[in-house]
């Protein structure tokens, strides 16, 4: 006998569900003995502390996500020991001495147990510039890739190696024009991280986790007019 679904169109599982994301040094001042040395760090610029502009771009988002179906957990600089969830996205702002520098850029750990952390941070990066119009700035750092809540090994309070992560710096508080799309345009870079996170959950739910990167798009190289 024949179930009576069995001609239906199968529905693709939910892979990914839970989504951490940091509010790059919002209450960095808490932090345990062992990351002493987040306690006075972050940028400001225009009268703008990095805390408070990442902290009000992580809330936009987990809403967005939160409306989209998706757990989500909005985190200070100091993550539980072992957090851990299908993605994590630690949102900082860039500075620099020099005014003129701009962009955006994301990074996986630089030692990523998934294999699966710098397919999302090229998604991300490919996501971010098409919906902001933002210029991609194509320098990665160690500090990025060693970011401390990446490193399980050194840290209890780090997130668990199984977890998808990245780091993305939205902008450059720093220079005008960022400034006023960080601060002034929240909603939009809100969309761009929670299209990302939808667009790449379609992706795996269809097809599996990506493994390999893609370059970002020629058009992630754009400016916002």
């Amino acid at each position: 006998m024949m179930d009576s679904d069995a001609g239906a169109e199968a529905v693709a599982p939910v892979v990914v569900q839970r989504i951490g994301i940091q509010a790059g040094h919002w209450r960095a001042a808490e932090a345990p003995d062992e990351l002493a040395g987040i306690r006075s760090n972050g940028t400001s610029a225009g009268g703008h502390a990095e805390w408070r502009v990442n902290l009000d771009i992580a809330e936009r988002t987990a809403r967005l996500l939160e409306e989209a179906g998706y757990e989500v957990d909005v985190l200070p600089a100091t993550v539980p020991p072992g957090y851990r969830a299908d993605l994590f996205i630690s949102i900082h702002a860039d500075g620099s001495t020099d005014t003129r520098i701009s962009g955006y850029r994301s990074a996986a750990p630089r030692n990523d147990r998934t294999g699966r952390s710098a397919a999302f941070a090229q998604h991300v990066d490919r996501v971010y510039g098409e919906v902001t119009g933002m210029r991609y700035y194509p320098v990665i750092t160690r500090r990025m890739t060693n970011y401390y809540a990446f490193n399980s090994r050194r840290f209890d309070h780090a997130i668990h190696p199984e977890t998808v992560a990245i780091i993305i710096e939205t902008g450059f508080l720093t220079n005008p024009g960022d400034r006023s799309v960080l601060v002034n345009s929240a909603d939009l870079i809100a969309t761009a991280l929670a299209r990302a996170v939808t667009s790449y959950g379609e992706i795996v739910a269809a097809t599996g986790w990506p493994t390999a990167p893609v370059p970002p798009e020629p058009q992630s190289n754009r400016r916002r007019g």
